[in-house]
């Protein structure tokens, strides 16, 4: 809440080595009393249990020793404290959502124009997205903070770097493309080294916008003003995170795609990762459920814009004639699985107070994959049916490049390919890979909560 002073606390519980504590500062209205000053402390105290992994409910006055303290006499407010985030936060943000959703109109360009130029709409969308991101970390690393990774005589946070450097790794997978592409041909496979480069690239961006939100929204408890703002920007981050992983495995998203092994396979083995790791390190309940809903309302955004813009191929053969751009496919209901890990590690008090570790990762990993093979099933039989054969599903086998040769009755129908059957062990393997990544994730979340 706003107020006209600022009350800085500190709390320490400890049982015998074992000890846990946090400073955060609050807004009031007036100076503070010592009942006021207890009441806040162990208020604030419970809602962090959470992150504290303490046990903080029930037994703590039998088995746990509580001090706390506070800066008594408050100080006034300052009336020039930032009350937004700053412009570079955002620019930021805005960077690392251009990737995906550059991403996203370049397959719908090739899909549809099919005349792929280094400086096509697309691709220059690309490019200034990545500039962008690379020169708002390098203005971050060349403030010389106090805090921070040092690196030589600059000392700045540690996603500032992982953003240039993912940047750096663009610029030099660009000129190696390049030359790929003079020596072997634009038919060299679609993951040839360049491209791989360039994935690295990417996530490496999105990475660092995800570090540098998360680091902003712990900043933001000393400026409670600012705390939403900064809790829903690492969000957001996230879910742009989950935007690029959909879209660089599009070739599986396909709704014809989504009864085999391989799709249940790459999800499991990615989207755990990034849910997991949100739900341990945000400062909400539901942080990985919002996440969830940021990453599928951007690729959702490109599904119902895209084919507004005329667009017709230029190039042949044309089994599929076209005058707007293709839509890319609806992306999968994440939201269900998202909101089970939120329930297991964040909701419920017993669960979220237990330390990270294989028995959390079994639970959550065998969520996620229950979940999802449970919600995403049936409504990938419903993205084939003539029901979603409208602009906002942009489903009913209708949607495809240009340059596909399809039989018709292959539109509508869910592809049995060598390998790619969802078997019993096949199920099993994706179950396994959940389980690993979400192991995975309550490692990165335990090390981004500190």
């Amino acid at each position: 809440m706003v107020g006209k002073y600022l009350d800085e606390f500190y709390y320490r519980a400890a049982e015998g080595q074992e000890e846990t504590s946090f400073h955060f500062a609050a807004a009031s209205q007036g100076p503070p009393n010592i009942q006021h000053l207890r009441d806040v402390v162990w208020e604030r105290a419970q809602g962090e249990a959470t992150l504290l992994r303490a046990p903080l409910r029930g037994e703590v006055a039998q088995h746990w020793r509580v001090e706390w303290r506070a800066v008594y006499g408050s100080r006034r407010m300052n009336p020039f404290r930032p009350t937004v985030l700053p412009a570079a936060d955002w620019l930021l943000l805005l960077a690392a959502a251009g990737i995906p959703l550059s991403l996203l109109w370049d397959y719908s360009w090739e899909s549809t124009v099919g005349i792929d130029l280094p400086w096509s709409p697309p691709h220059t969308a690309n490019y200034l997205a990545v500039t962008l991101a690379g020169a708002v970390g390098l203005g971050q690393i060349m403030k010389t903070s106090r805090d921070g990774v040092r690196l030589g005589r600059w000392r700045a946070p540690l996603g500032a770097w992982v953003v240039v450097w993912g940047a750096l790794a663009f610029v030099a997978a660009f000129l190696f493309d390049r030359w790929w592409q003079a020596s072997y041909g634009l038919a060299a496979g679609i993951w040839h080294p360049p491209q791989l480069l360039k994935a690295v690239a990417f996530f490496a961006l999105e990475a660092g916008a995800w570090l540098a939100g998360l680091q902003r929204a712990e900043e933001a408890v000393r400026a409670p003003r600012v705390a939403w703002s900064a809790g829903g920007l690492a969000r957001v981050a996230s879910g742009v995170l989950l935007a690029l992983i959909f879209t660089v495995t599009l070739a599986v998203n396909f709704p014809n795609r989504q009864h085999g092994a391989a799709f249940f396979q790459i999800a499991c083995a990615t989207y755990p990762i990034v849910l997991v790791a949100v739900a341990m390190s945000g400062r909400s309940r539901f942080s990985a459920t919002a996440a969830a809903f940021v990453g599928m309302l951007m690729v959702c955004v490109m599904v119902w814009l895209l084919p507004l813009v005329p667009g017709a191929p230029l190039v042949s053969p044309i089994y599929h004639p076209r005058d707007r751009l293709l839509p890319p496919p609806f992306p999968p209901l994440l939201f269900a699985p998202a909101l089970a890990l939120d329930a297991l590690l964040r909701v419920f008090p017993k669960r979220a107070a237990r330390e990270p570790g294989w028995v959390q990762a079994i639970e959550a990993g065998l969520a996620f994959f229950a979940v999802f093979l449970a919600v995403q099933w049936p409504f990938a039989k419903f993205l084939l049916s003539p029901g979603a054969d409208h602009r906002f599903f942009a489903g009913g086998g209708k949607q495809w490049p240009f340059f596909l040769r399809i039989a018709p009755s292959a539109e509508t129908a869910f592809w049995k390919m060598p390998g790619d059957e969802f078997t019993l062990s096949s199920a099993l393997i994706a179950a396994g890979l959940a389980v690993l990544a979400a192991r995975l994730g309550l490692w990165l979340g335990a090390r981004m909560r500190r």
